[in-house]
């Protein structure tokens, strides 16, 4: 059988589940009153003298924990800084969908309606100033007639809009008997949402229009003016006076003008709240980016302190056992060879882990094992006597993720090991094919051999994290006994190179 190599990223991630179960721990052997002093180099945070501990610290609080400490990294004393608070939203009054859009069209087809029956009034009673009975109409009327219908009908896009609706009905409504009604009308839009000047612009305009048309409703005779009356009884025609078409006046525009400013208050206000509840949104996000920052660091500074500590230790025992003649034949020196190269390789590794928890940058590949050092791990395998069979078939290789690549390599990585752990001395059968159209297929298959295993340390999470990492893809993990056989199957969807 042959192996592809592919090139890819690394993960470094499989050990901090195990590292957060031993920090709770230690946390949790703390007794109450103990002092700590907090690192002024830490980023976000302010440095910090000696204070003893709270009970509500030294006790883990549900409600305070960020959704790292919720699997298992519980910082009791990390909370009491930074407790991670729920975004809040302030509780508004909302009208049903079907409810808000039926009265928007209501007023929508109110507003049109409105529109054209204004047209008609104006022109019916310029229509009687300069037509007499039984003449065609005034080409003048007919102009304004079908000006007014177009403006009632174009109020459809008030919303859209208003500025320049509000401009063309203004100087209709100077040039042409019309009334002002579509430019007060859309005024209000304009006060609603456009800037101050434009606003004062268009209501200058729309005053215009008012005070014209009333103008031209004065400047006629009684009888043609829309403000007049005829007594039935009498037959006199009662109409304005000039202090009556400002009253009118003044009263048109305070109507349109006020409506137009209580919907830029009520926009104002919900921009208020809606800002308001971003700005809570961000500080929640904050405080809990900044409380899973202080944990990385926490795990990271105690792994170095204490897991890289014990692995240097082994990689000198190692080394003194490779130099030391007298130890042992050929076997031996090649065994410490290997167990000195096995530990040098795993602090590089831990060293790459440590610089990714420090940085907090996940989505960074990490340096190290990629499926490139997939053949040299089956290889490996074999030139230390280890029955591995293995056929792997990759294609479209450089168009493949790193987290996809990662994933894959420690599947691969995991499955063997727990080969080798559970059956020692048994053929393993290792089989990945990948490509774009398929996406990966990994087959693990070894036969399970009776009696106890060998006693290897482990932190019993292997199955889990390979489920871990395929179900993070979108894919699917299986492991089972089947037939005397133990089997690992699992399958990626292709994820292409950003």
């Amino acid at each position: 059988m042959e192996c592809s190599r592919l090139d890819g990223a690394t993960d470094r991630t499989r050990s901090v589940p195990c590292l957060e179960t031993h920090e709770s721990a230690g946390r949790a052997r703390q007794p109450i009153g103990h002092t700590r002093r907090a690192r002024s180099g830490t980023p976000g945070r302010r440095a910090m003298t000696d204070r003893p501990t709270r009970v509500s610290e030294a006790t883990p609080n549900l409600t305070g924990m960020s959704a790292v400490d919720a699997y298992g990294a519980v910082a009791p004393h990390r909370a009491a800084f930074l407790p991670p608070t729920p975004p809040v939203r302030v509780p508004q009054l909302r009208v049903p969908a079907p409810i808000r859009h039926g009265w928007a069209r209501a007023r929508t087809v109110g507003a049109v309606t409105t529109g054209a029956l204004c047209t008609l009034v104006a022109i019916s009673f310029d229509s009687g100033f300069r037509t007499p009975d039984g003449a065609p109409a005034h080409w003048l009327d007919v102009v304004a007639f079908l000006v007014g219908l177009t403006l009632a009908g174009l109020l459809v896009l008030r919303r859209r809009f208003p500025v320049y609706l509000c401009l063309a009905a203004s100087a209709a409504a100077i040039v042409l008997p019309l009334d002002s009604f579509a430019a007060l009308l859309t005024l209000t839009w304009v006060i609603a949402t456009a800037s101050t000047r434009t606003a004062w612009l268009c209501g200058a305009a729309a005053a215009t229009a008012t005070g014209a048309a009333l103008w031209k409703d004065s400047a006629r005779p009684p009888q043609d003016m829309v403000l007049a009356g005829k007594d039935q009884v009498t037959g006199v025609i009662s109409y304005a006076s000039a202090a009556g078409f400002w009253t009118v006046a003044i009263l048109c525009l305070a109507t349109f003008v006020g409506a137009g400013l209580v919907r830029r208050w009520r926009n104002v206000a919900a921009a208020a709240v809606a800002d308001k509840e971003a700005q809570v949104v961000t500080t929640h996000q904050l405080r809990d980016r900044m409380s899973r920052q202080e944990e990385r660091e926490l795990i990271a500074r105690e792994v170095h302190d204490t897991v890289a500590h014990h692995i240097s230790l082994i990689s000198l025992q190692a080394s003194a056992l490779e130099v030391d003649r007298g130890a042992g034949g050929p076997e031996v020196r090649a065994a410490a060879q290997q167990m000195r190269s096995s530990a040098q390789h795993a602090i590089a590794e831990m060293r790459g882990l440590l610089t990714t928890l420090r940085t907090g940058t996940e989505d960074d590949p990490l340096p190290g094992a990629t499926l490139e050092d997939l053949a040299g791990l089956l290889d490996n395998l074999r030139r230390h006597g280890r029955w591995v069979t293995s056929s792997v078939y990759v294609t479209d290789a450089q168009t493949a993720a790193p987290t996809l690549t990662r994933a894959v390599f420690r599947i691969v990585q995991e499955s063997v090991t727990n080969a080798l752990k559970h059956a020692p001395g048994q053929p393993i059968e290792v089989d990945v094919r990948a490509s774009r159209q398929a996406g990966v297929t990994i087959r693990v298959v070894n036969p399970v051999r009776p009696g106890p295993a060998i006693a290897a340390p482990g932190t019993g999470s292997g199955i889990l994290g390979m489920r871990e990492r395929a179900e993070r893809l979108g894919g699917r993990f299986d492991a089972r006994v089947d037939g005397g056989w133990h089997v690992v199957t699992a399958y990626l969807p292709w994820v292409p190179h950003p």
